[in-house]
């Protein structure tokens, strides 16, 4: 199995925060897990819960290389981030990074998709604090309607992060993400660079030759993780995010001696056993409707075949909690 990386390129960013950073800079990648730790570990000694937002709104995502280049080159700032949720995956592994129009609302969402890269608070504000510096860039206008949703829950470490924002924010989000008027996505973009359509090519050569060297095993894993996150469990749903029909899809899992009610077992188990393990603040309602269960009691029958025990005694060995109505 392949270990998800993160360019080292973002070091720049947290060279007075994390130790070590210059060293680890000098290779091409870090692990994904290790970068993510870093960054909570940086905010915990600081003493900053907002340190992860103070960083990446104050980055250039031109450091980004050709990548950069291309997003802050772009005519408007609908485009800019389109190429941003197209390529972010040259930056860092198993992350889901979406741009979704909904009621004449825009939302730019962020999400680490393994579930054993935890905790990620400092890495989401950091991603997220990105996007931001990314429109006020583009247009100041737009700051002052934008909305943030955090996947943590609110806590006392947490509770003041509201002055450093400046924008609403709401806790215990589905999924990590800004909101904004759509109508900003017209907007021009404030250009810094122009690119041509050489950095395009290479963009798509780069992209192809990563997509090539991930099993397909590695890629419909993400693709069903990405799947949970948005809800839409169907095979047609996953099929459809790696460009293939279901039926192609089970035969070519087929092929790497798994099928894909397995597959989906596979991650639904290593999201439960993550959750129960770490998150205080989720009941087993919630957790077994994110699964795709439409019922408490399907997904309790089905943990119990996985671990031996139900989900609610795993919780209380675990962490010594009970569940959460």
């Amino acid at each position: 199995m392949i270990t998800p990386q993160i360019t080292s390129a973002v070091l720049d960013d947290w060279k007075i925060w994390i130790d070590d950073a210059e060293k680890l800079r000098a290779s091409e990648t870090i692990p994904l897990a290790s970068f993510v730790y870093s960054l909570e570990k940086a905010a915990e000694s600081a003493n900053k819960s907002h340190l992860g937002w103070l960083i990446g709104s104050s980055s250039d995502y031109l450091s980004r290389g050709v990548l950069g280049r291309v997003v802050m080159g772009a005519k408007t700032i609908g485009i800019g981030l389109h190429w941003l949720c197209r390529y972010q995956s040259l930056i860092q592994d198993a992350t889901n990074v979406k741009l979704e129009i909904t009621d004449g609302v825009a939302r730019l969402s962020y999400n680490i998709l393994d579930p054993d890269i935890w905790p990620r608070e400092q890495d989401s504000l950091y991603t997220l604090g990105i996007f931001a510096n990314f429109l006020r860039v583009a247009s100041i206008d737009v700051m002052s309607h934008v909305k943030v949703n955090l996947q943590s829950p609110k806590q006392q470490k947490n509770s003041e992060l509201q002055k450093y924002f400046h924008a609403p924010i709401t806790y215990s989000a589905l999924v990590n993400e800004i909101t904004f008027p759509a109508k900003f996505l017209s907007n021009p973009l404030a250009r810094e660079t122009t690119f041509s359509q050489n950095d395009i090519t290479e963009l798509t050569q780069i992209f192809n030759k990563k997509n090539r060297c991930m099993s397909f095993y590695e890629r419909t894993k993400y693709a069903i993780y990405a799947a949970l996150l948005e809800s839409n469990i169907s095979q047609e749903f996953v099929a459809k995010e790696i460009g293939l029909s279901p039926r192609t899809l089970r035969r070519k899992l087929l092929k790497e001696s798994i099928s894909y009610q397995d597959l989906l077992d596979d991650c639904r188990m290593g999201i439960a056993s993550r959750e129960l393990s770490l998150s205080k603040y989720i009941s087993l309602s919630q957790l077994a409707f994110r699964l795709g269960y439409s019922e408490h009691s399907t997904f309790s029958r089905a943990f119990s075949s996985w671990f031996g025990v139900s989900p609610r005694i795993y919780r209380k060995t675990i962490t010594g909690m009970n569940d959460i109505n």
